[in-house]
């Protein structure tokens, strides 16, 4: 069982010198570590939440309800696909994908309804029907998609490179990319239509990167809609069988997992690392990879002291988004409520911006914008285990400094007026997702809502950000989102370093892992064309 597969931290546990300490069980830092121990190198992963995972995560409420709390559906997942036979190769084959289908996601944009299905051709010939006055605008759109990628390969690869092809190539490489990460998506898309609707309906996934199209870098937009041009997939038997089965394998490996292990500080000496603040304890180890997110180890972890000039220009690089999410639970199964597998995206018009940078949201009598996601309909084994129930998720945009006064306040017992926000979103949700399924009404038997100040909590994120650093055109920027750091026996990984998601999280893991072992990776990657 899972459960024996990892274990709480005790004051008693040691490091040796040898030992490469991973901070956060999330999918980078699992990653990181099945790679790294393949490689024959000494491995502790340390999470400080009572369950690991990270964003893959699941947790549980009355009558056995189950929800996820970051992976809604993952792309490239199809059969043979690169990105399978690593998770294959991570999990040791016991992780299995169910396929979304045709569409796998629908934008409804005012008046109008968008279907997103798989397969580049299947993309032009619906959105030629879209907008049949647009099909030119539509094909070079496609056509800037496929050209964009490898641009961010090498933009990616050059993360890896040690010092000497750092200092040769790595300038090379990111002038190859800034075309298209220094412009927003807007405008890039502006300069070849002026139809907004369009531009709308192809920017209706924005949410996977958290920005509108004028705040969002294209590099970002290119990346994620790439990802799913292939369709949409979800992990059998729900989100948190992805880290369940990477820890089993992890077990076989020798590699430990520890919940519990709240690291408050990364202690240096002079420009090296030197141990570990747990749980008010120092642990001495001489190798740490931080999977808290990069803002959060540079700016809270390290000692100011260790920070460099280089990252007085990272502290103005933003956390991306924060949202309100609102759970919900039926007794009946998606089957006999006629719940679709596909995720929606609602927009109240075709003004993409306004709509999602609209403060007002919270107080105003009807969202303007929300993700609706359907967890137990994606999943091919919940049926087995969850008779007569379905779930669903609604999630809208939300504003941190609108919640940081409660961020101290106890969990469970933040006060009434916290507690209103959260019903009134609640009872907005709610109106949506009855105006689109009527049916529902009469059968919901749980509905809770969570806030940033619960991600901050649960995912130790200060701003309650959920994707880590911001997906604008500073992202690209900075030179420190990589995975060696200025100092000595530390690295980072995670989405920050590479983008969001759950695959750009294990992308991640691979530019860590290979920072390290170098070379050596190779006869990994071979292992998984053979055996993957």
């Amino acid at each position: 069982m899972v459960e024996k597969s990892y274990k709480k931290f005790t004051e008693d546990i040691e490091f040796t010198n040898d030992t490469y300490v991973i901070v956060g069980s999330g999918v980078g830092g699992l990653t990181t570590a099945v790679f790294l121990a393949k490689a024959g190198k000494k491995v502790v992963v340390l999470e400080q939440h009572y369950t690991p995972g990270g964003f893959t995560h699941t947790f549980k409420r009355r009558k056995g309800l189950v929800w996820d709390v970051g992976v809604h559906y993952v792309g490239n997942m199809e059969e043979n696909s690169g990105l399978r036979r690593i998770f294959n190769y991570l999990s040791d084959n016991k992780l299995e994908w169910d396929a979304m289908g045709d569409p796998y996601d629908v934008a409804y944009i005012g008046d109008r309804k968008f279907e997103f299905v798989a397969g580049k051709e299947n993309f032009r010939k619906k959105f030629h029907e879209y907008f049949p006055n647009d099909q030119s605008a539509i094909d070079k759109y496609l056509q800037l998609l496929e050209k964009s990628t490898k641009k961010n390969l090498l933009y990616f690869a050059q993360k890896a490179f040690p010092s000497l092809l750092s200092i040769s190539l790595g300038p090379l490489f990111r002038r190859i990319q800034r075309p298209i990460s220094s412009k927003t998506t807007y405008e890039v898309l502006s300069s070849i239509t002026d139809n907004q609707e369009l531009i709308a309906a192809l920017c209706a996934q924005c949410g996977n990167y958290g920005l509108s199209p004028k705040e969002s870098s294209f590099a970002s937009h290119c990346i994620v809609i790439n990802h799913f041009m292939e369709g949409g997939y979800y992990p059998r038997g729900g989100a948190n069988r992805i880290h369940e089965t990477i820890i089993e394998n992890l077990a076989s490996l020798g590699v430990p997992v520890y919940i519990k292990a709240n690291v408050e500080k990364i202690i240096t000496k002079g420009k090296a690392v030197k141990g570990l603040l747990i749980n008010g304890k120092e642990y001495p180890c001489k190798k740490v990879i931080s999977n808290a997110g990069a803002r959060n180890t540079f700016l809270h972890l390290l000692d100011p002291s260790a920070v460099n000039k280089k990252h007085v220009h990272f502290k103005n690089v933003q956390a991306s988004t924060c949202h309100l999410c609102l759970y919900i639970g039926l007794n009946k199964s998606d089957l006999d409520l006629k719940l679709p597998k596909y995720n929606i995206w609602w927009y109240e018009n075709k003004d993409t911006d306004q709509i999602l940078n609209d403060k007002n949201n919270l107080s105003n009598d009807k969202l303007s914008f929300a993700y609706i996601s359907f967890p137990s309909a994606k999943d091919s084994a919940w049926s087995k285990e969850h008779p007569d129930q379905a779930t669903i998720q609604l999630i809208g945009r939300a504003w941190y400094p609108d919640f940081k006064s409660y961020e101290d306040k106890p969990w469970l017992n933040r006060g009434d007026a916290y507690d209103q926000i959260k019903e009134d979103f609640k009872d907005k949700g709610l109106r949506l997702l009855f105006e689109l399924f009527p049916q529902l009404e009469q059968h919901i038997i749980h509905a809770e809502v969570s806030t940033p100040v619960s991600t901050r909590k649960f995912s130790n994120y200060k701003e309650g950000e959920i994707y880590g650093v911001t997906h604008a055109p500073e992202r690209y920027k900075t030179k420190v989102l990589r995975p060696r750091t200025h100092i000595k026996g530390l690295y980072l990984t995670g989405q920050d370093i590479t983008l969001v998601g759950v695959g750009g999280a294990m992308g991640s893991g691979i530019l860590t892992s290979t920072t390290i072992i170098k070379w050596n990776m190779s006869k990994q990657f071979k292992e998984i064309a053979a055996k993957y």
